[in-house]
């Protein structure tokens, strides 16, 4: 399927960050705002036969990049002719666990992290690591990734390549990453700081930007799936793709006297592959008639009503995952049902804001499908 660029970009201001004060905004990315789960997948099978086309006889091991592409690398994936091993980096910290760190500069969460477990074995079974992101501006980031793993394990004579939806890059640029061995493959190429002074004047609008409190304590319906696997580990694919499809399957089940014609499937900061499958499954099942999906960001953006502007309201919330963290949900609107997607590992009170966020406008029947970690 052929894309142009305004399939795929809208340009929003970002709160308060002076290294990078714009935000590409993909439409149909399902993460910042509300898409068909069928137009994501149609967009990661355009990415995955670049993909193909290029590396289809080379043993992959693929790296998504969290938070924003932790949905569409996965979903990529799934279209690959030899993806073998799968994970994303985190900004999640868990005890006891071992990472390579690496840093993003121009981020609102600058420290990235890649757990190390299990990477030394797999290393000798691939041929090359590819690395997917939404966007990608200059590589830096991915690139100091690289030489934290070729120092690490020395996979000096792994291939790697970066795959994204949106290159900003400019043509210098990325002939040196192509002398350094590293080949930049994309959907659609922008000029760099593409539309980046369209949103400089774009105001703060107070009535726009929410500060969510906790609603009561009987908000939802909770149902939990135990055995999953973590894609912040290094994994097969193939097992990854089979506990999602089980918990989407489990998740029908549960709903399979029902029916909805309008659904929200939500998924929670890095836990986005998930609401791709589901949500394309409730249609397929027929459980639901329409379905849209996105997730909760770490990301803080301008919401502004300015006309051709992608973001028209923004909720702020404390994180799921950590309480002392702030995370946000944009563009919300009323559903029949609701289903929150999530892999935290114990609720918060960022749940209950999260419930509340999407009460205030409307929603009132709310499921929350856990998804537990194997020991």
């Amino acid at each position: 399927m052929q894309y142009s660029v305004d399939d795929l970009v809208r340009t929003a201001r970002r709160d308060n960050n002076s290294k990078r004060p714009y935000l590409y905004v993909n439409p149909i990315q399902g993460k910042h705002i509300p898409t068909a789960p069928e137009c994501t997948l149609r967009m990661c099978k355009a990415l995955a036969d670049i993909i193909n086309d290029k590396y289809g006889s080379d043993r992959l091991y693929v790296i998504g990049f969290a938070e924003t592409a932790t949905g569409i690398a996965a979903g990529i994936c799934s279209y690959l002719n030899n993806a073998v091993y799968y994970q994303n980096t985190t900004r999640e910290y868990r005890e006891g666990e071992e990472y390579l760190y690496f840093t993003e500069s121009h981020s609102h969460a600058t420290e990235q992290m890649l757990r190390s477990y299990g990477i030394d074995k797999c290393i000798g079974n691939i041929d090359r690591i590819v690395f997917i992101d939404d966007e990608v501006t200059t590589g830096s980031t991915i690139c100091k990734l690289i030489d934290v793993i070729r120092g690490k394990y020395g996979a000096c004579d792994i291939g790697y390549g970066i795959a994204s939806i949106l290159n900003s890059m400019t043509d210098e640029r990325m002939n040196e990453l192509k002398e350094d061995g590293i080949e930049c493959l994309f959907i659609s190429q922008i000029p760099h700081e593409y539309k980046k002074d369209s949103i400089m004047g774009i105001p703060f609008d107070k009535e726009r930007h929410i500060i969510v409190q906790s609603g009561s304590e009987e908000d939802f319906t909770e149902i939990i799936f135990k055995g999953r696997s973590d894609p912040r580990n290094i994994i097969m694919f193939s097992d990854y793709e089979r506990d999602v499809t089980g918990y989407a399957n489990e998740i029908i089940d549960f709903f399979r006297h029902e029916h909805f014609e309008n659904v929200l499937v939500l998924g929670t900061e890095e836990f986005m592959y998930p609401t791709l499958v589901v949500g394309h499954m409730l249609i397929e099942s027929g459980t639901a008639g329409n379905v849209k999906i996105h997730s909760t960001t770490r990301s803080p953006v301008v919401a502004s009503g300015i006309a051709d502007y992608p973001l028209y309201c923004r909720y702020q919330m404390r994180s799921m995952y950590d309480e002392g963290r702030t995370t946000f949900i944009y563009n919300l609107k009323r559903y029949d049902k609701v289903i929150i997607l999530t892999d935290t590992q114990k609720y918060t009170c960022g749940l209950q804001d999260l419930c509340n966020a999407l009460k205030i406008v409307g929603n009132k029947d709310i499921t929350v499908a856990g998804w537990i970690y194997k020991e």
